[in-house]
């Protein structure tokens, strides 16, 4: 297994708001069942500096080839919107916590 960080950006010429709320349910539904199928370590909006959240978001996944990685963000119901662009950075896992070490061998 190899480890994916995702970190995806809101694309200037997205819907209104509504619609993306809409869309955001579709995107944590489909997120939760990464993490369920064991693909996602962690995930989440981007802090702002004014404390809230948004604009995109970050994802660190385990999959078996980057090509895995890009399939699952093809996906994903903000990239099927075009409400996000996203880059893919392939990473080895060098420190990691005792318990991440089992997650991280399967």
């Amino acid at each position: 297994m190899n480890a994916y960080a995702v970190v995806s950006h809101f694309r200037e010429d997205i819907p209104e708001q509504k619609e993306v709320m809409k869309i955001l349910k579709e995107h944590l539904k489909y997120f939760r069942k990464c993490d369920e199928e064991g693909k996602v370590l962690i995930g989440g909006p981007h802090a702002l500096e004014d404390g809230s959240y948004g604009r995109g978001g970050i994802f660190v996944l385990k999959t078996d080839s980057k090509e895995d990685t890009e399939n699952i963000m093809a996906d994903d119901p903000f990239v099927k919107e075009n409400i996000i662009d996203y880059t893919i950075y392939e990473f080895k896992t060098v420190h990691l916590r005792p318990e991440l070490k089992e997650w991280f061998k399967s």
